[in-house]
């Protein structure tokens, strides 16, 4: 627990260092005033899944890629790897500091676009702690893609391309979620579990939909989990060691 506490403060001073607090932060600025000028309290409900799912979704992949192909360059991945910290802590570590990231810019998102509506109109506030669970879940998910995409990368250039493209199919539940398309197919892409949990914050969810997301969510978790522990351990561990 010591060496994941300090692992953890390490990586929340690099990633101020290099300013991806300052990024988030603006970012989601930015997107609550465009939010609050294009959009009433009542149409938040139905824009503010997908906007987790293309916005968050997309800027958690590239600072996961970012921290991971930086201590690649700087040897620093090499140093931790022969250090007592485990692959699991280091693992966990860029989990909960980089999720801890993207709940914070999607709180400035929503919470900022709820303050400013609530000057021109009465708000209804969602139901946080879902919403809260639905970010959350999303914010663990594209940082667990991100660490098995990355780690076959040494450049961010050559993790670009084929991140697009997995990026593209991961957004695809926007389709069902913004009412383009009501087709099942679109909810066995894995980010469609916690995006409906985020639509869960602004309405209420039947129980079908709770069963799902809840289940669906926690299935790919786990599966990702091991799968992202596999992958470094296959191409980072073994070519160090």
């Amino acid at each position: 627990m010591t060496r994941l506490l300090s692992a953890m403060q390490t990586d929340v001073r690099v990633q101020i260092r290099n300013n991806l607090y300052a990024i988030g932060i603006g970012v989601g600025v930015l997107i609550a005033v465009m939010l609050s000028q294009f959009l009433d309290s009542a149409s938040l409900g139905g824009s503010v899944p997908n906007l987790m799912l293309l916005v968050l979704g997309g800027s958690t992949l590239l600072y996961v890629a970012g921290m991971i192909i930086f201590e690649k360059d700087e040897g620093t991945l090499n140093a931790i790897i022969v250090s007592p910290l485990t692959a699991g802590e280091y693992l966990w570590s860029k989990i909960i500091t980089l999720t801890t990231l993207a709940t914070i810019e999607a709180a400035v998102m929503v919470g900022g676009a709820i303050a400013i509506l609530t000057f021109s109109e009465t708000v209804t506030l969602p139901n946080i702690p879902v919403l809260l669970l639905g970010i959350v879940a999303m914010g663990v998910m594209y940082t667990l893609i991100g660490i098995v995409l990355v780690v076959r990368y040494d450049t961010i250039t050559d993790f670009l391309v084929p991140v697009l493209v997995i990026a593209l199919i991961l957004q695809l539940p926007y389709v069902y979620f913004g009412d383009i398309s009501s087709f099942w197919v679109f909810l066995v892409i894995p980010t469609a579990a916690p995006t409906m949990l985020i639509s869960g914050g602004f309405s209420p969810l039947a129980t079908w939909e709770w069963l799902y997301a809840l289940s669906y969510t926690g299935i790919i978790l786990a599966g990702l989990s091991v799968w992202a522990y596999r992958a470094f351990h296959t191409h980072i561990i073994m070519k160090v060691g």
